[in-house]
């Protein structure tokens, strides 16, 4: 692919992030109605087609419940069956209940109930630490101790279930179905403060994506901004 031309141009896919980002349909981290806990950004394309996928994993307040728990996948690309951005079809739920009984107390902000000790994620029962302690010693300041909200409990655990909040591969393809290569994945980059009204054009990780696209030469990626796409880079995340 390196040594053949796209008929797409980095421009082409730099005009579309743009305007879907002026629409705010495009991944704020900082969104005050979303806590946010971690996120992922994949890539795949061939000489005529491309996709972007950003994943955001984080808790909506707005939601109830493991309505709430979600990971929203924002499709863009030059062959999509949908407009590009964010759809309903595109949001996952991995969370639920265990056989303990109700995980949450009820409230907006997604307070765990303190009797319950298990939370399936994918099916898997998983224990849900109480201590406040393991949470300082992951850098995780509650909010309102003892209690714990869920997007602390996420934040917190994401080094043993990462994996599981994120999509699989056959998730991400099912979104936006069609059977391209996947040229890279990351899951730390510079990500453009939306909110801040910066265009993804402006931004070196999107510029340097939409080169790569260009020509299917992943190379071409070579970052010289620190990533900021991890949480506690964006406090006003949720705090609406």
């Amino acid at each position: 692919m390196p040594n053949d031309k796209a008929v797409f141009s980095k421009n082409d896919i730099l005009t579309q992030l743009d305007a879907c980002a002026k629409d705010f349909n495009f991944p704020v981290l900082d969104n005050g109605y979303i806590y946010p806990v971690t996120s992922r950004l994949s890539v795949f394309g061939d000489l005529e087609r491309w996709v972007i996928v950003v994943e955001v994993v984080g808790y909506h307040y707005r939601f109830s419940g493991h309505g709430g728990v979600e990971n929203c996948l924002y499709i863009y690309g030059n062959s999509l069956g949908f407009e590009p951005g964010i759809n309903n079809d595109n949001v996952l739920l991995v969370t639920a209940d265990s056989d303990e009984g109700a995980v949450f107390v009820g409230d907006q902000w997604g307070t765990l109930n303190p009797d319950v000790h298990s939370m399936l994620i994918r099916d898997q029962k998983i224990s849900i630490p109480k201590d406040p302690a393991f949470y300082a010693a992951r850098n995780v300041e509650l909010k309102n101790p003892p209690s714990i909200r869920v997007y602390e409990f996420m934040r917190a655990s994401l080094p043993e279930y990462k994996t599981e909040f994120l999509a699989v591969e056959d998730e991400i393809y099912d979104c936006f179905r069609q059977n391209l290569p996947k040229i890279m994945q990351l899951d730390e980059w510079y990500h453009p403060d939306i909110a801040g009204e910066e265009r993804p054009s402006e931004n070196e990780t999107f510029q340097m994506i939409a080169a790569v696209l260009e020509s299917g030469d992943s190379s071409l990626y070579k970052p010289t901004k620190s990533a900021n796409n991890h949480w506690s880079n964006w406090p006003y995340g949720g705090s609406l």
